[in-house]
């Protein structure tokens, strides 16, 4: 395998950490390009079992914490609109 001359000046000013994050992209790639191959359609998994495993997966579950309601109606200040002239 050949680095071409330009990439390979690249990684030699880069950092090794630059060089590790790099070297896991370019894994991150490969994997992804393999995944390609395979297709999983969701049109194959009726909604109701994907809301189901939504809501049993606890994503969600912070939005009905009392923490997450800190607005209210009365927050904030009314739009401004600019006039046209």
């Amino acid at each position: 395998m050949s680095i071409s001359k330009k990439l390979s000046q690249l990684l030699e000013n880069m950092t090794p950490k630059e060089r590790a994050e790099v070297e896991t992209f370019a894994a991150f790639m490969i994997t992804r390009r393999k995944l390609r191959n395979l297709s999983v359609l969701t049109d194959d998994v009726p909604t109701q079992e994907l809301m189901q495993l939504v809501m049993e997966s606890g994503s969600f579950d912070w939005l009905d914490s009392k923490e997450e309601d800190v607005y209210s109606i009365e927050d904030g200040e009314g739009v401004k609109w600019s006039s046209e002239s």
